[in-house]
């Protein structure tokens, strides 16, 4: 048996509109998230969470890329890979926090260890994070507020 035309249209409306609410449900953009990082696989992975999280991310490879992706954009965090070719990272970051003071700042390495994160901190870094970095720990980290260490 079939049914009538318009409760056929109904029942498929049904799950039509479903399917296109659910397709229009986009989050709102959380924020431009700057990403310094020289290794192209780390930096890619790093883009593809930011990008499933509602983030704007910005990718660049060096310190100097960073500084001139950023010359006439908002920013509203940074994940900067301390050591980089060319000038450093820490050197990015300490001109980063002067230009944009209330932006989360998140300086990353491999060589993770409880000077590091001191160092970073006097750099004006909010937080500081070893290589791999973990997924929950960066979400957590891109959620936490700015807060002045000196």
């Amino acid at each position: 048996m079939s049914l009538p035309i318009d409760e056929l249209s109904i029942a498929q409306g049904d799950t039509q509109a479903e399917r296109r609410s659910d397709e229009l449900k986009l989050e709102p953009v959380r924020g431009a998230v700057l990403v310094v990082e020289d290794d192209p696989s780390s930096r890619e992975l790093l883009v593809e969470m930011l990008t499933q999280w509602g983030y704007e991310p910005l990718p660049v490879g060096s310190a100097e890329e960073a500084e001139f992706a950023v010359r006439n954009k908002r920013m509203d965090a940074a994940i900067v890979d301390v050591f980089l070719p060319g000038r450093s990272g820490a050197t990015l970051m300490s001109r980063l926090r002067e230009r944009f003071p209330q932006a989360v700042l998140i300086g990353v390495s491999a060589m993770s260890d409880a000077a590091m994160a001191r160092k970073c901190k006097g750099l004006g870094a909010d937080l500081f994070i070893g290589k791999p970095v973990m997924p929950d720990t960066l979400a957590k980290a891109l959620q936490s507020k700015h807060t002045r260490w000196h």
